[in-house]
């Protein structure tokens, strides 16, 4: 009887814990990717590729999404991407639609870019896109981008 109180008690227990724990957990990751996110627009405006793709992308990123015929796997790759995005757009504004952890290391968020055309002949556009992110020893870092063409 004592063990089956104790385990009634413990259950009771943690269950009380978890929603402060999952709170906390969003929270930290909320904060540590609108840095991420605010830190990609900086380096956006400055041309600074290698930062994007070393410092909010993760070294394992993978990107794909509407139109794309093969998948980035690659440091490479990835800085390669953003070099080419970057030269042919005036500027970019991510905005935020959502971001939901997924335990301490891990979350997921919905953005949309809207991203201005270098080209005064080209119209704005926006791309919506879902990232996957994990924490590791080196910070917060996007590991898969997927998206598509549009709004959210």
């Amino acid at each position: 009887m004592f063990y089956a109180k104790l385990i009634v008690t413990s259950a009771v227990i943690a269950s009380m814990w978890m929603p402060a724990m999952a709170t906390a957990a969003e929270g930290t990751a909320e904060k540590a990717i609108r840095e991420r996110i605010a830190a990609l627009e900086s380096a956006w405006a400055k041309g600074d590729s290698k930062y994007i793709a070393t410092q909010v992308y993760g070294s394992d990123a993978l990107i794909h999404g509407e139109g794309q015929k093969e998948f980035i796997r690659t440091p490479e790759g990835v800085n390669a991407i953003i070099e080419h995005l970057i030269s042919g757009s005036k500027s970019i504004k991510v905005d935020i639609h959502s971001i939901k952890a997924l335990g301490n290391n891990a979350a997921t968020s919905w953005v949309t870019w809207h991203v201005t055309p270098k080209s005064a002949s080209e119209k704005s556009f926006d791309v919506r896109a879902l990232f996957v992110w994990t924490r590791g020893k080196e910070g917060w870092r996007i590991r898969d981008d997927m998206y598509s063409f549009g709004s959210m």
